[in-house]
């Protein structure tokens, strides 16, 4: 035991270490994952989440781990624990990540890049992303999708036990990355196909017309399509976003 915490006794200072130890592999959890880690909502919530979760799982006995006796191995073990979080935590951001891609990509294809939306992240987006990463939040708080991931986060514990310093190494957070930017590209490809058409159709009616204004006849055009089939796919989008997010996290 810790002697500086050893002086609580033997059964609260273990409880304290214990605690300490799922503090840090849940912070980087509680704070990127969508809906409850969205940076509208106050940070003094999210630390009472963080503080309440981690005060009833630290008594469930989960973690199975014996206190070191040493303060710097507790330290060393308390990183580990935080870089496993911050792995876990920005795998689970990729999922809302995915929707802002998709959203930006979408807006650039229809010609609404310019039309930013409330600054939902850390700066504004547009107004596509806005829309796409709302009805995601909202699509997973309807799933449960929060009730999962602390579910899968305790199992995590049997695979990756307190002090696995060796999976934190792993590639898995790379190819879950490239894997949700392939993901967000596809997910705005039909407006990609749409504003490629778009430009070559633009090309064929300026040579033959050269005199003709045809970005301004076109750019209306460009917009009000784009609008319709972002009113009719979404649904669809939605519902492949949906059945596809689990893949992006491995430990989920």
């Amino acid at each position: 035991m810790i002697p500086i915490i050893n002086l609580l006794g033997p059964d609260l200072a273990d409880w304290v270490g214990q605690f300490m130890l799922t503090v840090a592999r849940l912070s980087f959890v509680i704070i990127l994952i969508p809906g409850i880690g969205e940076r509208v909502i106050p940070a003094q919530a999210r630390v009472m989440v963080l503080l309440a979760l981690s005060a009833a799982i630290s008594g469930l006995g989960i973690t199975d781990y014996e206190m070191p006796t040493r303060i710097a191995d507790f330290m060393f073990v308390l990183f580990t624990e935080a870089l496993l979080s911050l792995f876990l935590g920005i795998g689970l951001r990729l999922i809302i990540w995915v929707l802002g891609i998709a959203g930006a990509v979408i807006a650039q294809s229809i010609g609404l890049s310019q039309f930013l939306g409330v600054a939902l992240e850390d700066e504004a987006q547009t107004a596509t992303a806005n829309l796409l990463t709302m009805a995601g939040a909202a699509l997973l708080f309807s799933m449960n999708f929060h009730l999962e991931v602390i579910s899968s986060w305790i199992g995590l514990y049997e695979t990756v036990p307190v002090g696995a310093v060796s999976w934190t190494g792993q590639a898995y957070l790379f190819d879950s990355i490239y894997a949700a930017f392939a993901f967000a590209i596809m997910l705005s490809w039909p407006f990609v196909a749409m504003n490629l058409l778009y430009n070559i159709c633009l090309g064929f009616i300026n040579k033959a017309m050269p005199q003709m204004m045809v970005a301004f006849v076109g750019a209306p055009f460009l917009v009000g399509a784009g609008l319709f089939l972002l009113a009719v796919s979404i649904g669809s989008l939605l519902m492949v976003w949906q059945e596809r997010i689990i893949q992006l996290i491995v430990w989920l």
